[in-house]
């Protein structure tokens, strides 16, 4: 239960409304044949979640568990 407190206290609600944000847009970038646009939000998608990956995996200050 310790863990998911301390989980639930790192989570950056703007990082997930991008990575929200940029699903819509990828999927809308589907619908449209936009392939451009749907390639850079999987992107962004991909880096994001890379950023949120790594963050978890610190225990805040740069130095690993």
């Amino acid at each position: 239960m310790k863990n998911l407190s301390l989980f639930l206290g790192k989570i950056r609600p703007q990082i997930f409304l991008a990575l929200l944000l940029l699903g819509v847009v990828a999927v809308l970038g589907i619908w449209h044949s936009l392939t451009e646009v749907t390639v850079g939000c999987i992107a962004g998608i991909i880096a994001l979640a890379k950023d949120v990956l790594a963050v978890d995996n610190t225990n805040g200050n740069g130095d690993t568990d």
